[in-house]
């Protein structure tokens, strides 16, 4: 399969003289469960193994991040935090402070290794293919739904574009639309939305 891809007209924020922005389209977040068979045939690591190896991984990378460090999976990359919170000014020192220190989120950056292995990709330039962007029937949703909600126990609108190759404001759309009817509850906030299985 080819990696997907589209040119979209730029709008603030970049360049003058790059006129279109290329935009992967993910056809769909792969979980562990659908990796299982390719690892299991390639090592002797059975589904548990993995299960276990990668949660005492995800323990230790949180612990050495949460201590300062940067963490390195060798043949992968690197990994560290990048923080946030409301800087301030002391008003007796006149030094700046950082007010609700936060982690903001975790940052990667492959190894080269890792970044050269994918030079062999194939691509596939999708601008004109408008049938990904139809608007999917409600037996398509509640499957994507069906799926998303049995790899994980919460989603964002970057899965749900994913997993149905919706634009960005058709996913939005469709999100509010989901809320709306009582299908999905959102948990985060405003503008950072998570969302469960709703009732409806």
């Amino acid at each position: 399969m080819a990696v997907r891809y589209k040119l979209l007209k730029t709008t603030g924020g970049l360049p003058k003289n790059a006129d279109f922005k290329v935009v992967p389209m993910e056809y769909g977040t792969v979980g562990l469960k659908q990796m299982q068979g390719h690892i299991e045939r390639a090592t002797s690591l059975t589904l548990a193994d993995l299960v276990g190896v990668l949660e005492a991984l995800k323990t230790e990378m949180i612990d050495q991040l949460a201590l300062g460090n940067r963490v390195y999976l060798d043949g992968i990359g690197y990994f560290s935090l990048s923080v946030g919170g409301e800087v301030y000014e002391d008003p007796r020192s006149h030094r700046f402070r950082l007010r609700n220190p936060a982690v903001r989120t975790v940052n990667f950056r492959p190894e080269k290794s890792f970044l050269k292995a994918m030079s062999g990709a194939d691509f596939e330039n999708a601008t004109y293919q408008s049938a990904l962007h139809s608007v999917p029937t409600p037996e398509e949703v509640e499957a994507a739904l069906a799926t998303l909600f049995a790899e994980q126990s919460f989603i964002t609108t970057g899965d749900l574009r994913g997993q149905l190759h919706l634009s960005r404001s058709g996913t939005y759309r469709l999100a509010a639309e989901l809320e709306r009817s009582g299908k999905l509850q959102n948990v985060g906030t405003t503008y950072r939305k998570i969302y469960v299985r709703g009732k409806g």
